[in-house]
């Protein structure tokens, strides 16, 4: 397989195959939110997402202290995320707003109880595994930019 920059191959098929075994790092970004995954050929090994949220999603006060803020912050991230086995999630002020970075290793990761959660669509598995070309064409239908290297 040629190594290419671009995110298709020019046949309007994602650039990564599936016999590949190569490391690929796959970067997606929109308006607020932006996504990478490293992947080992088509099967995504590990996504970091960012993503912010208002106060009012996380329950957070106007008024509150930093410091209860940030509590607040962590202890709504935790009973999001923390159950899910591989997934680690943290919170941080940014612009009276909250930066979520959620980390996901998929080595780790019950892949039914992130479909359950949310945080992956069943479009983008393939069996056993997340489909770093699956996930592509999904984000890239819901509006990401996507460069894959």
């Amino acid at each position: 397989m040629n190594e290419t920059s671009s995110s298709m191959n020019g046949s309007g098929q994602p650039a990564v195959e599936e016999e590949d075994t190569n490391q690929h790092t796959l970067d997606c970004t929109n308006d607020a939110d932006s996504m990478s995954l490293q992947s080992q050929g088509d099967h995504v090994e590990y996504q970091t997402q960012t993503f912010y949220m208002t106060f009012e999603e996380l329950g957070i006060g106007e008024g509150m202290s930093s410091e209860d803020m940030m509590n607040a912050i962590n202890s709504s991230l935790a009973r999001s995320y923390d159950a899910l086995q591989g997934v680690d999630a943290v919170g941080s002020l940014e612009d009276n707003r909250v930066k979520v970075t959620v980390t996901i290793d998929y080595k780790k990761a019950d892949i039914q109880a992130l479909i359950n959660a949310g945080l992956l669509h069943e479009g983008e598995v393939d069996t056993k595994y997340v489909s770093l070309g699956k996930t592509q064409s999904q984000l890239e239908q819901e509006g990401y930019s996507c460069t894959i290297q």
